[in-house]
């Protein structure tokens, strides 16, 4: 009995040695903070993002919108088989993208997210801004932006089993917009 004790403790300290050692290999990897505000004053333009593969699916007319310089509809991913659509809207600088367009990012964002056009305070694209869930009824296509630059992000979260991450809306923007930092250097 006491040498089959023995054994499963040697087993178990074996198998946190392992882990330990597995675990210990992640935390060498530093991870830079797109979102620090280090990249406040960059300025981004469409082109910027057609250099790392967004497909832009639709412009918007942006008249409605305050302050904007345009608006964009597109899809981007890693894998072209995991891609997930974003929207795109230009300012012509970070303050002005805080000040003019956080309202309408708020508005079109998050669990609650107005998606009916008669409700909606910028009716344009309304419709690309709202997925439907199983049941067949309607849901909120992005539960989350980033202002980034001069550049507000609607960040989507589909729910999908088959797109690595693609429940964390922030994760998916941080890995676009990581991205677009690598290729604009």
């Amino acid at each position: 009995m006491e040498i089959k004790l023995k054994f499963i403790k040697v087993r178990y300290l074996f198998i946190f040695i392992l882990l330990l050692i597995s675990c210990s290999g992640d935390s060498e990897k530093t991870e830079i903070d797109i979102f620090d505000g280090s990249y406040d004053s960059n300025i981004f333009s469409s082109d910027s993002f057609k250099n790392i593969g967004f497909k832009f699916s639709k412009e918007y007319n942006v008249k409605e919108l305050k302050d904007a310089e345009s608006a964009y509809y597109g899809f981007w991913a890693e894998d072209s088989f995991e891609r997930l659509s974003y929207e795109l809207r230009f300012y012509p600088s970070n303050e002005i993208a805080k000040s003019s367009g956080t309202f309408f990012a708020e508005e079109a964002t998050g669990e609650d997210a107005i998606i009916k056009k008669a409700d909606a305070t910028w009716k344009e694209g309304i419709k690309d801004r709202s997925g439907v869930t199983f049941s067949g009824s309607p849901m909120p296509k992005y539960l989350d932006y980033v202002i980034f630059g001069n550049v507000i992000v609607l960040c989507p979260s589909e729910k999908s089993t088959a797109v690595t991450g693609a429940w964390d809306p922030i994760e998916n923007c941080r890995n676009m917009l990581s991205k677009l930092i690598i290729e604009n250097k």
